[in-house]
């Protein structure tokens, strides 16, 4: 196996921890159902983030003024905090596992698309291969059942994915120069905001302010996201976008492992062959066999 860099190494771990916390979704999400409404919960975690960070901003002073160049990146990131609309909707009209399976598929298709015509990444055969491999292993694990009537929440499933891979692979364009948390609130923004709007359109449901456990996993939920998007930030900042895609497919694997942990769920066999091909894409890159392969 080819011998990783300082900086790979550091990419790799940052996303391995972003994987982690990502994966602690479900059972945050789990632990919510019947408290909050789909965008109440969103519009809420929104208000919470940007209120926090902009207590540290006034202790620690890490805003600084965004260059003219910059703009768009910024908006662009930032709009990515609509993606719960989607989300929702295809998770909603959808099976869970096809949704999933969607969901991840578009999200790693996206880092790949970013890659290549955003960041003039090379994408070699191997690569591919992997991509093949880790869509091939997601399918695996998720079932895929699909009718006509579906094809709409289907693809609202792809927006989220794509929004997904746009707000945390994007940020590259500006970790160099900017801080995690300053990117950061330019998502949460929209997050906050659209998501409220939404929720007033439909009424969705907010929980009294207490102690109760639908509060206690927002915000356990709120500290998972801000940790998980500051590691993905870094991590990115070190990577390819599509080695780091792969690599940030280890959410499914830990996702998994909590389901296993805390709700008693079953590890199929499925689950096994599809993550140890999920496993193989994100390490093929590397591998020396590429070379005697002459795969390039």
């Amino acid at each position: 196996m080819a011998k990783l860099n300082k900086t790979q190494v550091r990419g790799t771990s940052f996303i391995l921890i972003s994987a982690l916390f990502f994966g602690t979704y479900g059972i945050w999400s789990r632990l919510m159902v019947g408290s909050f409404g789909a965008f109440s919960q969103a519009w809420t975690r929104g208000l919470v983030l940007l209120i926090v960070i902009l207590i540290l901003n006034f202790f620690f002073k890490f805003f600084k003024p965004i260059a003219k160049k910059d703009y768009v990146w910024f908006i662009v990131i930032g709009m990515m905090g609509l993606n719960q609309a989607p989300y929702y909707f295809g998770f909603k009209y959808l099976n869970i596992g096809t949704a999933t399976m969607i969901f991840y598929s578009a999200l790693l298709m996206g880092g790949y698309i970013l890659g290549k015509f955003i960041f003039g990444e090379k994408i070699t055969k191997i690569k591919y291969l992997s991509l093949g491999l880790a869509i091939l292993g997601i399918a695996i694990i998720y079932r895929f059942v699909i009718n006509p009537s579906q094809f709409l929440a289907a693809g609202l499933t792809i927006v989220a994915g794509l929004m997904g891979a746009v707000g945390a692979i994007l940020p590259k364009k500006l970790s160099q120069n900017y801080s995690e948390l300053q990117i950061m609130t330019s998502y949460f923004i929209p997050m906050f905001l659209g998501n409220f709007i939404f929720a007033l359109f439909i009424n969705d449901p907010l929980p009294s302010l207490d102690f109760s456990i639908g509060w206690i996993a927002q915000f356990a939920y709120i500290l998972t996201l801000l940790f998980a998007n500051l590691a993905v930030i870094e991590g990115f900042k070190h990577l390819d976008p599509s080695i780091g895609s792969l690599i940030g497919l280890a959410e499914i694997l830990f996702g998994i492992l909590f389901g296993v942990i805390f709700f008693g769920e079953v590890i199929t066999f499925g689950m096994i062959i599809g993550g140890l091909l999920i496993i193989i894409s994100a390490v093929l890159p590397n591998i020396k066999i590429n070379n005697f392969l002459k795969i390039k």
